[in-house]
């Protein structure tokens, strides 16, 4: 198992080198799908992944090689009604990898929406899921599924083992997504007091700051909920921890808003550059932003959590305090 998840993380970052041959057809190129794609990673022994992860290193080296002739055929195979689970999966990656669309991403989100987790990477999953939720796709669907997965748990290999479980792998997923998508969704889980990811799902709504969610948090039915959850909602409605603005800010509404624009460019310097200047420069955001700039701090808080690690969550905790700051304010 651990080798075919390996090679679909390393498909995923580094390009494979392109077979230097004939363009095989697309018939062909199905019919090798076919034959290939014929199993469940988390059923096979590890010589049988060895074998499979070479068999599927050359589907990925022949797209790459063909993609004009061999993209719209690997489309159409994703598209099949009863396509092998884990083919659409891993062909949904390597799809976007070649054709990084909107088309192609609704391809994937639909893939992981349905492919066995037990097959899968957690990490990959989740963390490609909260790139598509911070690109504007809803993927709440899929969150939904990490919900009600039992084993809804992996250790950040990279970030020093930090392990995600149930509630910050929801919190990388719905998090992501705009909260007008996030919020409906996530109150669809809380509204079912048997479901698994019910608390985990209100902890996330909690921290949506939205004057919707506000109000949905207010109708909330209490039964079966801790009683440390209930103590956090009733804190959460009647009296948050708030941000004190700063009397005299140390940093401009101006500088603010070119940093978070940046990073909606996908340029973050600025912005960690008015970090290092002024490490506790929430007490300026909300002293200078104003009811207006409410999207785009909302934006940025999405892209933070969409790198999906621990130092995201801590960002998006920050941004939380700020917006729950900026709409207590506006609501008194």
């Amino acid at each position: 198992m651990k080798n075919i998840l390996a090679l679909t993380f390393l498909t995923l970052l580094f390009p494979l080198t392109a077979l230097a041959q004939a363009s095989p057809s697309c018939v062909e190129f199905q019919a090798l799908i076919k034959s290939t794609y014929t199993f469940k990673p988390s059923k096979l022994s590890e010589s049988a992944q060895n074998e499979k992860a070479v068999e599927m290193d050359k589907i990925w080296e022949m797209a790459k090689a063909n993609q004009k002739e061999l993209v719209p055929c690997l489309r159409a195979a994703l598209e099949t009604p009863g396509a092998n689970q884990w083919f659409r999966f891993d062909g949904s990656n390597l799809l976007v990898s070649l054709d990084p669309t909107p088309e192609s991403k609704r391809v994937q989100i639909r893939a992981f929406e349905t492919v066995d987790l037990d097959d899968t990477s957690l990490e990959i999953w989740v963390r490609t899921l909260a790139r598509r939720g911070a690109e504007g796709f809803d993927v709440s669907a899929a969150g939904a599924r990490w919900l009600e997965y039992p084993k809804a748990q992996y250790s950040l290999t990279l970030h020093g083992g930090y392990a995600v479980k149930s509630f910050e792998g929801a919190l990388f997923v719905f998090g992501s997504m705009d909260e007008a998508q996030a919020t409906p969704a996530l109150l669809k889980i809380v509204n079912q007091p048997n479901h698994p990811g019910r608390e985990a799902a209100l902890e996330v709504l909690m921290l949506q700051s939205t004057d919707e969610s506000l109000r949905a948090l207010r109708a909330v039915d209490k039964t079966k909920l801790s009683t440390e959850i209930q103590r956090n909602l009733q804190t959460i409605l009647s009296k948050p921890q708030l941000i004190t603005p700063r009397s005299k800010p140390k940093t401009s509404r101006e500088e603010f808003v070119r940093a978070f624009e940046d990073i909606s460019n996908g340029k973050w310097d600025k912005f960690f550059g008015l970090v290092a200047q002024v490490q506790d420069g929430e007490k300026d955001v909300v002293a200078v932003m104003k009811p207006e700039d409410l999207p785009l701090v909302r934006k940025v808080r999405r892209l933070f959590i969409a790198n999906a690690n621990q130092h995201a969550i801590e960002y998006y905790d920050t941004f939380t305090s700020i917006l729950m700051t900026m709409v207590w304010k506006s609501a008194q």
